[in-house]
């Protein structure tokens, strides 16, 4: 089945598995997203009703603020843990979490890591038995009314780890969530391909910290998001002019993680960020 086919049956399964689970009263599920400040690294939580998804784990010496975040949270299980490339500020505190708390999936690509993070990420899969899954093809999953469309990487192998990056597509009725890992040029014409590509998005969590490439431009003619995220660090030295000029130019709503933590909600119609 060709790729886009595939999306849209998916897609079409998750809709009808939605109406089925919501009985006869309908009801809007409040989706939060939480970009915590941890500096230039990613570590997003997405809360749908009970359901906790963790995208990213950001660095090694974030494990205590994260847990902290998810302990405040009267967290006990983390549905999925996606994990978009092997970078250490995205995969710092996988292990740790993964010991702590009961994670029901873990969501990576397909490709190995020759790091102390990477093998200790895999003995603690294998210590704990978390089932775990390299994904070769896009996946879709639904959580109390949120549907998840993670995007794999359409080739084996790249000369840059970046562009191994997942990217997941967070929907909670018309509101739209575009997190890009850290793609970088090649990784994002991939997805401008893809299915999900070419409809309107209300917040774009920005690839690589801030760094331009030249489909960013078209990712946003097309996405045209009312927000944008980016995970930086105080200096934001990673933020290049391009990036920040298109922005600009764009009108959405800037928000740098560096000012602190920042919270998108959704009631199914309208999203709403905020910053502490």
């Amino acid at each position: 089945m060709k790729k886009r086919e595939w999306y849209l049956a998916a897609l079409l399964c998750l809709v009808l598995l939605t109406a089925s689970c919501s009985g006869e009263e309908e009801k809007d599920v409040l989706l939060k997203m939480t970009f915590l400040d941890t500096g230039k690294s990613d570590c997003i939580v997405i809360e749908a009703g009970e359901s906790v998804v963790v995208n990213d784990t950001a660095d090694a010496d974030d494990g205590e603020a994260i847990c902290a975040f998810l302990d405040e949270r009267q967290t006990s299980r983390i549905d999925y843990l996606i994990l978009s490339h092997f970078d250490k500020d995205h995969i710092g505190s996988a292990a740790g979490l993964i010991k702590r708390f009961e994670v029901g999936q873990v969501l990576m690509p397909d490709y190995e890591e020759d790091s102390e993070l990477y093998l200790a990420l895999m003995e603690a899969l294998e210590e704990t038995g978390t089932a775990y899954v390299r994904l070769r093809e896009d996946v879709s999953f639904s959580l109390e009314g949120t549907d998840f469309y993670v995007d794999a990487p359409d080739e084996p192998s790249y000369d840059n780890d970046n562009n191994y990056s997942l990217i997941t597509v967070v929907i909670n009725g018309d509101s739209r969530f575009l997190l890009m890992g850290d793609a970088q040029k090649i990784r994002t014409e991939e997805f401008l391909d893809s299915p999900a590509a070419g409809v309107r998005y209300d917040l774009i969590k920005m690839p690589h910290h801030g760094d331009y490439n030249k489909k960013l431009k078209e990712l946003f003619l097309t996405s045209r998001p009312q927000y944008a995220v980016l995970t930086a660090g105080p200096e934001r030295q990673r933020v290049e002019e391009e990036t920040v000029s298109l922005l600009k130019t764009s009108r959405c709503g800037v928000f740098y993680t560096d000012e602190g933590v920042v919270t998108a909600t959704s009631d199914g119609k309208n999203v709403k960020v905020l910053q502490e």
